[in-house]
């Protein structure tokens, strides 16, 4: 597929999907060799996540470049920016026999996270014993205010297979951390990476909180919301 065709290609299916806001929010898309580059500010974690996904399908040979940053209301210095990660990170029980500091060197024997920010992007490195661990440091930057991207190298070490189990239990210890949600008012099953929520909450924004909660934990390819709203009447 020559260049043209792709970059048409990839347009297409970006102004065809409903998460994704091209007209408020355009992203450049550039084609080169075996790269496909996307740029811009999105909307929100779907848009970006989705965004990237697409590009993959379209070009599924193609390395992509991601450089698709979220819309931020109140922007952090980087440096204020690390150091708030660095805190929310040291002060979660999850992370209670981590070393974690801004700019850590390699740590042997023990788990570490070292946290730099850059432009608004934030990027973690390290070493992990789970998987878990490695998802929620990631989902516990993007919480922090004036996150606009998150770049996660840790490692985990020993190894782990990757399955749907450990999806669905990742979004179960976020959505007990998340003081928006009620965890027991929701049900959480994933088939293939794509997570199903069933269940009810009392409002359309803790509804949507769901769906970001999801979408910002790695390896997840889909999330179908079928939580209803009930909201709470008064006596």
């Amino acid at each position: 597929m020559r260049k043209e065709e792709a970059t048409r290609a990839i347009r297409a299916a970006l102004e065809r999907d409903p998460d994704i806001n091209l007209h408020h929010y355009p992203i450049r898309i550039t084609v080169e060799a075996d790269t496909v580059r996307l740029e811009g500010v999105v909307e929100n974690i779907i848009a970006k996540r989705r965004a990237l996904q697409l590009a993959r399908q379209a070009l599924s040979s193609a390395r992509i470049d991601d450089r698709l940053k979220l819309a931020i209301a109140q922007p952090q210095e980087d440096q204020e920016l690390a150091q708030t990660v660095v805190r929310t990170l040291v002060t979660d029980p999850v992370f209670a026999n981590f070393k974690i500091g801004i700019e850590l060197q390699e740590q042997a024997g023990t788990d570490w996270i070292g946290v730099r920010a850059e432009d608004g992007k934030v990027h973690l490195y390290g070493a992990a014993n789970s998987l878990s661990h490695r998802r929620m440091a990631e989902v516990l930057a993007w919480w922090v205010r004036g996150c606009s991207d998150v770049d996660n190298r840790i490692r985990v070490e020993p190894r782990e297979q990757d399955n749907d189990a450990e999806i669905s239990d990742a979004i179960r210890l976020v959505f007990d951390k998340d003081p928006n949600i009620d965890s027991q008012q929701v049900a959480v099953t994933t088939r293939d990476r794509e997570v199903y929520l069933t269940g009810a909450v009392p409002s359309e924004e803790t509804r949507r909180i769901l769906s970001y909660d999801c979408w910002y934990i790695p390896g997840v390819h889909a999330v179908h919301n079928d939580v209803a709203i009930r909201r709470n009447r008064n006596p």
